[in-house]
């Protein structure tokens, strides 16, 4: 298992918009999904670094030159050259600070993002209103307090983190009075 996101769980968590979303936009984003790639280098970068890792169009110029990764198409990547170049910065360990804060808290960037949206799709429900999926507007909540380490993808010395967020009692009380957030 991987601290940072898969491809997968970056479309499901990161461009799928959330469940009360009009059908419009999970078909548009299904439709950027599937014209993703070949990306350009710069564009590679960012979606790396949207997926977890901390990833800057030089780092990646710096895996090709070392031949860590090397795009057939120069310039452009594919989706599998892309994750082969996320394999290589979980190898290394190479996070944003977002995933770097859930692999010390014995979880994973998916664990996070997962259950950051489930809590505003509840919050969204509960008032009728779209609520963010916005971990300014939650307080994380981690179960048990002390988890493991991941280690080599695989949670050692304790459990699995268990990652939930409730809205912050200020946000709940402005979304209780009919104010937006």
């Amino acid at each position: 298992m991987n601290t940072g996101l898969s491809f997968d769980e970056y479309f499901e968590l990161k461009l799928m918009p959330l469940k009360r979303a009009d059908d419009a936009f999970r078909e548009a984003a299904r439709d950027t999904r599937d014209e993703m790639f070949p990306m350009e280098t710069g564009n590679a970068a960012g979606h790396l670094g949207g997926r977890g890792y901390a990833c800057r169009r030089g780092t990646l110029d710096a895996i090709v030159a070392q031949g860590i990764v090397v795009p057939k198409e120069p310039g452009l990547w594919t989706r599998a050259e892309i994750d082969a170049a996320a394999e290589y910065f979980e190898e290394c360990e190479l996070f944003v600070p977002y995933a770097e804060m859930c692999r010390v808290l014995g979880c994973t960037y998916g664990d996070f993002f997962r259950a950051l949206r489930e809590a505003a799709e509840q919050a969204s429900e509960t008032f009728g209103r779209q609520v963010p999926a916005d971990d300014q507007l939650f307080v994380m909540h981690r179960f048990p307090p002390r988890g493991g380490d991941l280690v080599d993808g695989e949670f050692v010395g304790g459990h699995r983190a268990l990652i939930s967020f409730t809205l912050c009692d200020d946000v709940r009380e402005r979304l209780e009075r009919g104010e937006g957030v």
